[in-house]
C-alpha cells in the first residue's frame, strides 16, 4: 500500500486538469515520484515503472491513430509518411512542451539533491510518459488517448510538427559531442548559405570541417532551420522517444 502525502502533491489538482476522476490516487502519486525522492525519503517506489510503461501505449496509440489517419486528398499516410510524423510527434522534446504545458514538474516529488536548473529536461519527458502509464493502468487505452488529443496529438491537428528548436538543440549536441563520442572539440557550428538560381537559398550545417547537413528553404532562416532538423534526424536522434 502507498503511503502519500497527497495533500502535499495536490495531485487533485492535477488530475482536474487532465479530467481524470480516480479511486486509484496512489498511482498518479507513483507517477510523479522521482528515482531521488525515494532515494532520500525510501518510500518504496519511483515512476520508472510507469515511465516504461507511458512510453509503449504513447508509441502504440500514436502509430494507430497514424496508421488510420486520412490525408485531406482522402488518401491514408503511407508507410514513409507514417514514420516521419511519428518521429515529430513521439520524442523527448515533444513530450517536454506538453510536461511543461501541464506543469507536471510542480507536482512532482523531487529530492533536494536534483539541481532542478540542469536536470529537468529528463524529468519533465520522463513526467509525460509516467502519468500516460497511470492513466492507462487506471483507465485504459481510450483514456490514454483522449489524454494525447489533448497534448501532443493538438500539434498534429493545428499543423505545428516542428516544435523542436533543432538549431539550439544541433549546436549543443555537437559542441558537447554527443553525436560523435569523440574527444570535445571547442569549434562552434556555423551555416554557410548560397542563395540559388530560383530566389531560394541552400544552407550547409559545417562542425570542425565537417558538412553534417544540407537544407533548403525560401529565406536563409529556413534553410538554416531544415539543415539543422536534418542533422539531428540524421546523426543525433534516436527515433523513439
Amino acid at each position: 500500500m502507498i503511503k502519500q502525502n497527497y495533500k502535499q502533491l495536490e495531485i487533485s489538482k492535477l488530475l482536474k486538469k487532465i479530467n481524470i476522476k480516480t479511486n486509484k490516487i496512489h498511482l498518479y502519486a507513483e507517477a510523479l515520484t522521482h528515482n531521488s525522492y525515494n532515494n532520500e525519503k525510501k518510500v518504496g517506489y519511483t515512476y520508472q515503472r510507469l515511465e516504461f510503461l507511458g512510453d509503449a501505449i504513447i508509441s502504440k496509440l500514436i502509430s494507430v491513430f497514424l496508421f488510420n489517419h486520412k490525408k485531406t486528398d482522402g488518401k491514408f499516410l503511407n508507410e514513409q509518411e507514417m514514420t516521419e510524423t511519428r518521429k515529430k510527434l513521439v520524442n523527448s522534446e515533444i513530450f517536454k512542451k506538453a510536461s511543461e504545458e501541464l506543469d507536471l514538474l510542480a507536482y512532482a516529488f523531487i529530492g533536494k539533491g536534483i539541481d532542478l536548473d540542469k536536470d529537468t529536461k529528463k524529468i519533465k519527458t520522463d513526467l509525460f510518459e509516467s502519468i500516460a502509464g497511470a492513466i492507462f493502468i487506471d483507465k485504459g487505452e481510450q483514456e490514454v488517448f483522449n489524454f494525447l488529443e489533448k497534448t501532443i496529438l493538438k500539434y498534429f491537428h493545428s499543423g505545428e510538427f516542428d516544435l523542436i528548436d533543432y538549431k539550439s538543440l544541433v549546436q549543443e549536441l555537437l559542441q558537447s559531442n554527443i553525436s560523435s563520442g569523440k574527444k570535445k572539440k571547442s569549434g562552434a557550428p556555423h551555416y554557410n548559405n548560397f542563395e540559388l538560381d530560383n530566389g531560394t537559398f541552400k544552407s550547409c550545417l559545417v562542425h570542425d570541417d565537417i558538412v553534417y547537413g544540407i537544407g533548403y528553404g525560401k529565406t536563409k532562416k529556413d534553410a538554416e532551420k531544415d539543415a539543422a532538423k536534418k542533422t539531428y534526424e540524421k546523426y543525433i536522434m534516436i527515433p523513439q522517444k
